[in-house]
């Protein structure tokens, strides 16, 4: 725990996308539920959790309503989370470009998942 803060730092990793949408909900709604008791929480997306980034999958799901990811990612991203997304993942596994992601994630090298868990007072893996 952050002394000066007083705040306890959480970290979740998402490693599933829209091919598995069920396991999408929880790693959002957790990271809402973290940061609302005022934990500095951070998301970090690999392997397939890419897709979920995408702004264009995004945008069609906002049009058609009703997916619970967009509600809880929207949720997460209001309640302060801070996101990252790994480039390595995003174009070797999703095959994406980095301007295919939603604004306000930050893109970068895998190695941060590694900074990130050292830095973390707790890990979540979904």
């Amino acid at each position: 725990m952050s002394e000066a803060e007083g705040k306890r730092k959480v970290l979740i990793v998402v490693t599933h996308g829209p091919e598995d949408l069920d396991r999408t909900y929880a790693p959002l709604f957790m990271s809402s539920i973290a940061a609302a008791m005022e934990n500095e929480v951070e998301v970090f997306y690999m392997i397939k959790g890419p897709k979920l980034l995408d702004k264009h999958w995004q945008e069609e799901e906002r049009k058609k309503g009703g997916n619970p990811f967009i509600h809880f990612f929207d949720m997460a991203k209001s309640n302060g989370v801070k996101m990252y997304v790994c480039v390595q993942s995003l174009k070797d596994m999703c095959h994406m470009k980095e301007e295919d992601v939603v604004d306000g994630v930050e893109i970068v090298g895998g190695s941060t998942l590694i900074d990130l868990l050292f830095e973390a007072d707790r890990a979540m893996f979904f």
